[in-house]
């Protein structure tokens, strides 16, 4: 098994460790093709990138250069609200080399609808059952539609911390062409919308390290082993070169 590329790493731009630098010499010690720094969008309370930082990051990661590894300009959005807003810009979002998307639970919400989601149904949803399969199909609807407003490269962490329908996640995802991330961060809390993608529909995966220090990055044993554990076609697995061919 050799990763390819690591399109989910953080820097300290955000909540982690290690800076940019850091982040790509990692990479070409992993002999990785790309890696992709990936900060958490504005919205995300207490680690999202601030808007005002946006063009020094942007500038950072442009003045940041390898001859081996590509350095990538990607980042993690927010999805704020129940029609699939995400908290980054048309112009910021069309500047990006990949927009990853996940649902977060401390993320500010747009509108009324978004606030009760996310602050009153959920909190709602520990004493009910019915609020709790309004929250499963309100989480759904809201990945559902930002996938299909948006040119979404790659879901993170499909299921982690927030409830939703990964199959028919999954089946949007392979019409659109987006992919499904498998977090080496969070396996466990996956494993169960993982394996329901992958039975539901034909969507292909990425496998990330969603590094918080440069020494995780490229670290896909652990989720190399959890995509065979799940019987998943190994060819369905983007960044990752599972047989070196014979000299």
């Amino acid at each position: 098994m050799r990763p390819l590329a690591d399109y989910h790493t953080h820097t300290r731009w955000s909540h982690a460790s290690g800076s940019i630098s850091d982040n790509l010499r990692a990479a070409e010690q992993m002999g990785l093709q790309a890696v992709g720094i990936a900060e958490h969008g504005p919205n995300l309370l207490f680690v999202g990138v601030p808007r005002r930082r946006w063009p020094a990051l942007r500038q950072a990661v442009a003045g940041t250069r390898s001859s081996s590894t590509r350095l990538l300009f990607n980042m993690e959005a927010n999805v704020i609200s129940i029609a699939g807003d995400i908290d980054l810009p048309p112009a910021v979002k069309d500047d990006l080399d990949m927009l990853l998307v996940g649902l977060h639970p401390r993320v500010v919400p747009v509108g009324l609808e978004g606030w009760w989601t996310y602050y009153g149904l959920r909190w709602l949803g520990l004493l009910s059952r019915r609020c709790r399969h309004r929250l499963y199909d309100a989480f759904t609807q809201a990945l559902v539609s930002c996938v299909q407003k948006h040119r979404v490269d790659i879901v993170v962490h499909p299921g982690y911390g927030l409830p939703i329908d990964s199959g028919e996640l999954a089946g949007v995802c392979a019409k659109r062409g987006t992919r499904l991330e498998i977090n080496c961060r969070h396996l466990e809390a996956i494993a169960g919308d993982i394996s329901r993608a992958a039975k539901a529909s034909d969507v292909e995966f990425v496998i990330s390290s969603d590094a918080h220090h440069p020494r995780e990055i490229g670290g896909f044993e652990a989720g190399c082993r959890f995509v065979d554990s799940l019987g998943i076609d190994r060819e369905r697995i983007i960044n990752v070169a599972w047989q070196e061919k014979a000299r």
